[in-house]
This record gives C-alpha cells, structure tokens and sequence, in this order.
C-alpha cells in the first residue's frame, strides 16, 4: 500500500486554527471555547472529536477523560437536542 503509515487526518486542512494549547486547558474553557469559536453544536463536536481522533492512542488518562468531560458540559451548553427540535443545537 503506497499510503502505509499515513494517516487520513494528515491531509485535511482545516479554517480554524484554535491557539496553541487550546485543548490543553480545563474541560470547561474547551467547552466554553469551542461554542464560542462554532456556529453550531455539530460544528463544535466535529471539532472535538477531529482532535480526539487525531490525537489517536498518544491521547491518554487524564487527558482522553478531560476531553470527554468536554463532550458533556457542550451538550449543556447548547441544551438538550434529543427531542427533534435543532433549535436549540445551533
């Protein structure tokens, strides 16, 4: 395989560029930044979870729980989108 080693997240260029240790801070400022910097709840998540995957298995512990934590207190900030309505996701 002419790709091997290589990683699809590799060539994906991306328009936002969140400042340099961004992901490092608490669960809440990751949170808090990402909803600020989107301009939906789907926006946000795909930008958490772009990160997540690309840190791949070096993203561990303490790190990968802070992260999830993230997930969690974003879906509080854009309230509960399970019931049908977006309204409430964008």
């Amino acid at each position: 395989m002419a790709n091997e080693g290589k990683y699809w997240s590799e060539d994906v260029e991306t328009k936002w560029h969140p400042k340099e240790g961004f992901f490092d801070g608490s669960a809440e400022s990751i949170a808090q930044g990402l909803k600020e910097a989107s301009d939906s709840h789907a926006q946000a998540m795909d930008r958490l979870n772009f990160y997540i995957n690309r840190a791949g298995s070096n993203l561990q512990g303490e790190d990968r729980a802070r992260l999830e934590e993230a997930k969690t207190i974003l879906e509080s900030l854009y309230g509960d989108c399970s019931d049908g309505d977006d309204s409430c996701c964008n």
